[in-house]
């Protein structure tokens, strides 16, 4: 007899969202908060090479994640995953924080987290719904919040994110390309990522451009060689 499986119901984004104006988003995201306080941010080269960055304040000194992402992922994947990857650092700390704020200049990437359709972006907006489950699992009475901030503002944590996610998109750690699970992190991962939907829709759209213009620039000469010509 044939087994039934049942698809896991996804979690919801349980978290504030925080869109505000461009003046009042910059006074926020500088306001000094207690407890977590991570910001993301994340880099594609010309050539094509992805990565993010999560960074937080301990004390004096930055710490966080510089994650390369490969050659088949778009920027919008490295805004999500960094998202999805702050969300899971907040998750595993030993005590968990009364507040966890996550600061970001990426709306479309926030946009999407909040959504569970389909489309570029879906795993990693699962995946933060369980990582904010677990969150609020360990503490009850804990505020999560998403914030966005208006890109390159002279804003501390901002510049360092910026700067690591540069580092990252440049080249792999020693462990290689971004793990797909936790228990990945340790081990040399030499596979890159499954190329991503976004990054498909990239070369199909650039495809049609090229096809268009090519379709266009042929008319154009077909209309020439049929205008009669002067004097006949």
């Amino acid at each position: 007899m044939e087994s039934t499986a049942l698809l896991e119901e996804p979690e919801t984004l349980d978290a504030e969202l925080w869109q505000e104006e461009e003046a009042e988003a910059e006074m926020e995201v500088e306001r000094e908060r207690p407890r977590l306080v991570m910001f993301t941010d994340r880099s594609r080269l010309d050539g094509g090479a992805t990565g993010y960055a999560v960074v937080c304040k301990n004390g004096q000194t930055w710490k966080g994640l510089e994650i390369h992402m490969g050659y088949n992922q778009e920027a919008h994947d490295a805004e999500c995953a960094a998202l999805t990857r702050a969300r899971e650092s907040a998750s595993r700390r030993n005590t968990a924080p009364e507040r966890a704020t996550i600061s970001t200049d990426a709306q479309a990437a926030i946009k999407r987290m909040a959504s569970e359709e389909p489309g570029p972006g879906h795993t990693y907006a699962l995946q933060a719904g369980k990582h904010i489950a677990a969150l609020r699992r360990a503490g009850p009475g804990i505020i999560i919040e998403i914030r966005w901030f208006p890109a390159r503002k002279g804003i501390e944590g901002n510049e360092k994110a910026d700067e690591w996610a540069k580092i990252a998109a440049g080249g792999p750690d020693d462990c290689g390309v971004e793990w797909l699970n936790y228990s990945d992190r340790t081990e040399v991962r030499t596979m890159p990522l499954p190329r991503s939907l976004a990054n498909l829709k990239r070369e199909i759209s650039e495809k049609e451009w090229v096809e268009a213009w090519q379709w266009a620039g042929g008319r154009t000469k077909l209309q020439n060689a049929r205008k009669p010509q002067a004097g006949r």
